[in-house]
């Protein structure tokens, strides 16, 4: 068993000082595999890096709206926007409240004292298109781009 894993080695070493390099055609195919997969790979994690911070962004949301609803149980109303996110903050519904999403957009915050909402503008930062994120009065009122 032994001198036959020699031999076995030893025809395998002489094929591979036979064999002085790769040919031209197997360096094309191998480079042609790694810009495919490149090719598919780099949209791809855009796509999920997008979706991602869309996530972040919505539970960073509810968040801040269950900090609301607490505010609002306890005070019998929403803060106002000249006193957000300092209402939030001074009693203790939240430690920091976020300004900006997860793209660097800030928040919008509206209320009246009796709902509020709080909008961010989403993956392309402007107003509707169709992927903003709105939180009114405690519910998702707009997903975003992606179904998360």
């Amino acid at each position: 068993m032994y001198n036959y894993l020699i031999v076995l080695s030893t025809i395998f070493l002489m094929n591979i000082m036979n064999n002085k390099g790769f040919s031209l055609i197997e360096v094309l195919v191998v480079v042609l595999i790694l810009a495919v997969l490149t090719g598919i790979a780099i949209p791809l994690y855009g796509l999920l890096t997008a979706r991602a911070k869309e996530s972040a962004t919505e539970s960073e949301m509810m968040n801040i709206a269950k900090a609301l609803e607490l505010h609002n149980s306890d005070n019998k109303n929403y803060p106002l926007p000249e006193n957000y996110p300092d209402a939030l903050e001074d009693n203790e519904y939240m430690t920091t409240v976020p300004l900006e999403d997860s793209w660097d957009n800030e928040y919008s915050y509206d209320s009246d004292g009796a709902g509020y909402t709080l909008a961010s503008r989403g993956v392309d930062g402007v107003n509707g298109n169709g992927d903003d994120i709105v939180v009114s009065n405690g519910a998702m009122t707009e997903n975003g781009a992606y179904n998360n």
